[in-house]
This record gives C-alpha cells, sequence and structure tokens, in this order.
C-alpha cells in the first residue's frame, strides 16, 4: 500500500462526501452496501487503463484510454509533455477519469496538476510508478511528466466489495 493512514482518512472522507452527493440513477445501479471504503480503493495496484475525459478548444468532449496508477490516494497519469490530452489539460484543466472492469468502477472528477521532469514531485513518483508497473525497464520511455488527478468527487463501487480487502493484483481475475 502506498497510502499513509493521513491519506488514507483523506481518500476517505472523499469518498464519504462524494457518495452523500451522488444521483440517484448512479446509486440505483448498484446495490445497497457496494461503495468501496479507502482501503479497498487503495488496493488498485500496478499500471491499469482508464478512460480519461476533457474538453478540446471547442469545449467539446473527448475521451482518451491512458495508463494510470493510484498512488498516495490519487490516480497518476505518465505523459509526454507533447501528447494532444496533456494540450487540452494545459488550457482546461477539468478531467474526469473511469477505471471499471469485473464489476468494478472507480470514476473521479477533478483538476489535473503536471509533475514535470527534473523536479522533486516527479522524482518521487518515478520510482513508484516503475514498482506499479512491475519493474519494468521501458515503464518511463517517453515520459516527461506525471499528470496528477486531484479529485473533487471520487465514487467507487463493486458488485462483491469484499472481495477487494488488499492489493488487487494477488486476486484471481473473475
Amino acid at each position: 500500500m502506498y497510502e499513509t493512514e493521513a491519506e488514507l482518512s483523506a481518500l476517505q472522507e472523499l469518498l464519504d462526501a462524494s457518495l452523500a452527493r451522488a444521483g440517484q440513477r448512479l446509486l440505483a445501479a448498484w446495490e445497497a452496501g457496494s461503495a468501496m471504503n479507502a482501503k479497498q480503493v487503495a488496493g488498485f495496484r500496478g499500471v491499469r487503463l482508464v478512460a480519461v475525459a476533457s474538453v478540446n478548444s471547442k469545449e467539446e468532449p473527448r475521451v482518451a484510454p491512458r495508463p494510470a496508477a493510484f498512488l498516495h490516494g490519487k490516480f497518476y497519469l505518465a505523459a509526454n509533455s507533447r501528447s494532444t490530452t496533456v494540450h487540452r489539460l494545459i488550457v482546461d484543466p477539468s478531467v474526469a477519469v473511469t477505471y471499471f472492469e469485473n464489476h468494478i468502477l472507480l470514476m473521479g472528477h477533478g483538476k489535473a496538476s503536471f509533475l514535470r521532469k527534473g523536479n522533486a514531485a516527479f522524482g518521487a513518483v518515478a520510482p513508484e510508478w516503475k514498482r506499479a508497473f512491475n519493474g519494468g525497464r521501458y515503464a518511463l520511455e517517453g515520459i516527461d511528466l506525471f499528470i496528477r488527478i486531484d479529485a473533487s468527487h471520487l465514487q467507487a463501487f463493486a458488485q462483491h466489495p469484499e472481495r477487494y480487502p488488499g492489493a488487487w493484483d494477488r486476486l484471481p481475475r473473475s
């Protein structure tokens, strides 16, 4: 687990506040008790494919698949500063990220922050990204920044949340 007790506490507060604001449509799609808690969400391990939503210069919605890791209670995306997604997020940092698989949904909305190669924040995340990437030697090839998603809203549901007590990468896939 990458999260400290303080980070888990902040993550739980965000999850609770987001659940309290959830719309009836979303809540109708999930049975009572299917919301995941901070420790369960922190079990999101490895680099996984997520859908990242932003808007273009005409304010039209755009979604792109991107690899993401969940570190210290936040989603991180590795990127190259020349990418279209980065350019869109520089103009308007509003962003949404969604992960869904095997009856699990993690959905966050917030602002993108950029950690550029060469600064301390990038240096702190890089080794954790490599570990999340299973130590792949090409994990950061061509990467010159991380996009951190500072969520103001985060929903997390699982059809069977009891199956996710810790690191997800150690659990059998259904």
